[in-house]
């Protein structure tokens, strides 16, 4: 079965939930797990690692450009955590910043570069994560010069 994100983007909804409706973070977890169709967090965890040992046929990226599966993957990632990004940021300007925004064309041009590789698929889509904040910061800083001028 899989997963409607990214086992730490799970991780992350619940750590919001327990927050937000004031609960243990465990309860947050299992309430999550429930959405994703298990009853506890803990059986969820455990289809997670049994889908993460099995061998699959593309788990390290070895060339430029990506398959057509990793590149949609990594396109939907990027735009939830451009959403993630903006509301943290609160740029001056969010509907230019939002315009100059292109998922597409930041996975195909900034992303991964083939020095990088090879590298795991999973290791590269958790650098979107990881590397997308500057990007969006760079992103409203043209959009602020964009309104200035």
């Amino acid at each position: 079965m899989a997963f409607s994100a990214p086992i730490n983007e799970l991780k992350r909804k619940a750590k919001l939930l327990g927050r937000k409706e004031g609960i243990p973070h465990n309860q947050a977890l299992d309430k999550i797990a429930r959405e994703e169709g298990y009853p506890k967090w803990g059986l969820l965890i455990r289809e997670y690692e049994k889908q993460k040992s099995r061998p699959t046929s593309g788990g390290v990226i070895e060339n430029l450009p990506f398959d057509e599966d990793y590149r949609k993957e990594a396109i939907e990632l990027a735009n939830a955590t451009f959403e993630r990004v903006i509301r943290r940021i609160e740029p001056d300007n969010p509907k230019t910043t939002r315009e100059l925004w292109d998922a597409a064309e930041y996975i195909d041009n900034h992303h991964l570069s083939a020095d990088m590789l090879p590298i795991d698929r999973e290791y590269a889509l958790s650098l979107i994560e990881a590397f997308l904040v500057h990007y969006v910061i760079d992103l409203a800083v043209k959009a602020d010069n964009k309104s200035a001028a």
